[in-house]
C-alpha cells in the first residue's frame, strides 16, 4: 500500500480509464516482484489484467543501497523464474487457474501441467521468451526496451535477459526453476 494520500483505488481508476480511452492491449503496467506480495497475489493480478486486455511487464525488486528499502531482500531467483514462467503460460497458453497449486502462505509451489508444455515454452520458437525483458513494445510487438540492469546489478546473473537466452542460458534457467519440484517430479 503506498504511503501518503494516494490509494490503490486511485491507481486502478487511472488504469481502467486508460484502458477505456486507448483500447485493448494499449495500456501496460509495470509489476514489481518482491515488495511483500504473495505469489497468489501476482498470479491473480496476471489473470485479471489479461481479462481486461492490459499488459503486465515484470521487474524484480532491486534494492538500491542507501535507500529506505536498501536492506530489503530481493526475491530468490527460483521465485522470480517461476513468476516469469507462469505469467507467460497465462498470457500465451491460457493456463487454467486450477493448474496452479499454492501453499497456505500463498507461495506458488506446483504447476499441474505436462512437462512437454513447459518444454515447449523453453525449447521451441519462443525459447526463453518468458525470461526476456518485456515491456516498452517496439513497432512489431517485440521488446523495444531491453532495460539492462532494471532487475539486477551488472555484477549479478541476468534476471531478465535483454536478448534471447542461448541454450546454456536455458539449462541454467531450468535449474533455477527447480523444474522437478515445480512439476511434482520428486
Amino acid at each position: 500500500m503506498p504511503h501518503g494520500g494516494l490509494k490503490w483505488s486511485n491507481y486502478w481508476d487511472i488504469i481502467n480509464y486508460s484502458r477505456e480511452i486507448y483500447g485493448p492491449w494499449k495500456v501496460n503496467i509495470h509489476t514489481v516482484v518482491g515488495l511483500g506480495e504473495t505469489d497468489r497475489d501476482l498470479i491473480e493480478l496476471f489473470y485479471e489484467l489479461k481479462s481486461r486486455q492490459i499488459l503486465a511487464y515484470l521487474f524484480c525488486f532491486n534494492p538500491e543501497p542507501d535507500s529506505r528499502m536498501g536492506n530489503f531482500p530481493k526475491s530468490s531467483i527460483t521465485r522470480w523464474r517461476r513468476i516469469q514462467l507462469v505469467k507467460h503460460l497465462i498470457e500465451e497458453y491460457e493456463l487454467d487457474r486450477r493448474n496452479i497449486t499454492f501453499d497456505e502462505a500463498g507461495n506458488f509451489i506446483k504447476l499441474n501441467t505436462s512437462t512437454s508444455k513447459v518444454d515447449h515454452v523453453l525449447q521451441t520458437l519462443d525459447a526463453g521468451l518468458p525470461f526476456m525483458t518485456n515491456g516498452c513494445p517496439g513497432e512489431n510487438g517485440e521488446p523495444g526496451c531491453t532495460r539492462p540492469y532494471g532487475s539486477y546489478r551488472p555484477s549479478e546473473p541476468y534476471r531478465d535477459f535483454p536478448f534471447q537466452p542461448a541454450s546454456d542460458d536455458l539449462v541454467q534457467i531450468r535449474e533455477e526453476l527447480e523444474m522437478g519440484k515445480l512439476l511434482g517430479e520428486f
